[in-house]
C-alpha cells in the first residue's frame, strides 16, 4: 500500500507540472543536442540508463544524470554527471564510480526562418575530477553548434557540429537525426553519429522512441550499433525527463 501511494502521488506531482505549460524539449536520448534552450526561471532533469558492449568489455552508465536550467532568456545552465561501470572478461576486472562533471552553457543565437535553421552553441567543459580510472589528464573543453528545421507537420531534423579539445587528440563530432511524430506525444528517430580523431573515425547508428506522458514528463529507449573497427559493437538505452 505504501509503494501505492508513493508512486500515485508522483503521478499526481507529475500532472500538476503538466498544467499551463509548453512540452519540454530534451537534449536525450539523442546525441543530437536540441537547438532550444530552457526558458527561463525551469529547469529539465535527463535520467539515462545505457549498456555497451565491444568485444569483452561492457561499459555501462548506470546513471546518466543532465541538469539544464534557464539562467537567461537566451541562456541556459548545464551540467552533467555519470556513474559508470567497466567491466573486462578476459582480466575478470571490474571497475565503478564517478566520471567527471561536465559545465557548460547552450546560448540561443537565431530563430528559424524559412531554409535558415535555429540555432544555439553549447560551451562546456568537463572537469579533471571523478574516479581515477575515469579522470582524463586535464580538463577537455568542448563547443558545439546545434541547429534544427521544420520538415512539415510530422518531420523535423536536427543537426550538431563540434569539436573537443582533449590532452593530446583534438577530436570533431558530427550527429543528425531525423524524427517522427507517428502519433500524439510519439516520435521516432534515427541517427547517424560520430567522432573524427587524428588518425582514425568512430561512426555509429542510433535509433528509438520517445513519448511525451505529459507536457513535463517524458520517457524514451533507443539502441545502436558501431559502424567502425573502433566502434562498439552494440549498445541500448532507456531513459526519463521531467521539467519544472
Amino acid at each position: 500500500m505504501k509503494k501505492l501511494a508513493v508512486i500515485t502521488l508522483l503521478l499526481s506531482t507529475i500532472a500538476v507540472f503538466a498544467q499551463d505549460s509548453d512540452p519540454i524539449v530534451t537534449d536525450r536520448p539523442t546525441q543530437s543536442a536540441a537547438s532550444t534552450v530552457v526558458p527561463l526561471g525551469t529547469a529539465i532533469i535527463e535520467y539515462g540508463f545505457i549498456y555497451e558492449s565491444a568485444g569483452d568489455i561492457t561499459n555501462t552508465t548506470l546513471a546518466n544524470i543532465h541538469a539544464r536550467v534557464g539562467l537567461l532568456k537566451f541562456a541556459e545552465l548545464r551540467i552533467t554527471q555519470n556513474i559508470q561501470q567497466v567491466k573486462s572478461d578476459a582480466t575478470d576486472t571490474k571497475v565503478s564510480g564517478l566520471s567527471p562533471i561536465t559545465l557548460g552553457t547552450k546560448v540561443h543565437l537565431a530563430t528559424e526562418r524559412g531554409a535558415l535553421p535555429q540555432t544555439s552553441i553549447i560551451g562546456q567543459v568537463t572537469l579533471n575530477n571523478g574516479k581515477d580510472e575515469f579522470r582524463p589528464g586535464k580538463a577537455i573543453p568542448e563547443v558545439r553548434l546545434n541547429f534544427s528545421n521544420t520538415l512539415g507537420e510530422f518531420w523535423s531534423l536536427g543537426y550538431n557540429v563540434g569539436m573537443q579539445f582533449p590532452e593530446n587528440n583534438t577530436t570533431t563530432l558530427y550527429s543528425a537525426v531525423l524524427g517522427y511524430s507517428f502519433l500524439p506525444g510519439w516520435t521516432a528517430f534515427a541517427e547517424p553519429y560520430g567522432f573524427f580523431y587524428e588518425e582514425d573515425a568512430d561512426h555509429r547508428f542510433n535509433a528509438g522512441l520517445i513519448y511525451l506522458v505529459s507536457n513535463n514528463f517524458q520517457v524514451d529507449i533507443s539502441g545502436g550499433i558501431g559502424l567502425s573497427d573502433i566502434s562498439p559493437d552494440s549498445f541500448i538505452g532507456f531513459g526519463a525527463a521531467i521539467g519544472f
